[in-house]
């Protein structure tokens, strides 16, 4: 067995951190009840703080030069999911504008094609030099 985090587990998670912004989407073009918003906002928020502390680790256990940029981004990211968390969620909440859901989405790929790629390019390359230590 394999105790070595996978480089490729990164994407793996981008991808469902995806998935759950364009269920967040789905639910707004179709006007969705505010418990189904609440719920796929639930999971998002969840899913990304899990996500954003992994790849925290990660840059700290290899070292990456660019470790405080790319944890403030996440702090945005993540004060922008709580905000519409606190807005559109939960019972009485406005309904969801899909806007809302495309900025979110948006503001994500983002991150994802530009600080977690460079991160992934790094950590990638941190992983294979040091695959055969330890």
């Amino acid at each position: 067995m394999n105790a070595k985090p996978d480089p490729n587990d990164l994407d793996v998670e981008h991808h469902i951190q995806l998935g759950l912004t364009q269920a967040l989407c789905d639910a707004a073009s179709a006007g969705a009840d505010a418990v189904l918003v609440q719920d796929i906002l639930d999971q998002l928020v969840s899913y990304s703080d899990m996500h954003f502390l992994s790849e925290h680790l990660l840059m700290r256990l290899s070292g990456y030069p660019d470790y405080e940029d790319h944890v403030l981004d996440h702090d945005c990211l993540m004060g922008r999911l709580e905000a519409v968390k606190q807005q559109y969620g939960g019972a009485g909440a406005q309904i969801l504008p899909l806007a809302e859901g495309k900025a979110i989405l948006e503001l994500l790929a983002g991150h994802i094609g530009t600080q977690d790629r460079r991160f992934t390019d790094y950590y990638r390359e941190w992983a294979r030099r040091n695959a055969d230590v330890g």
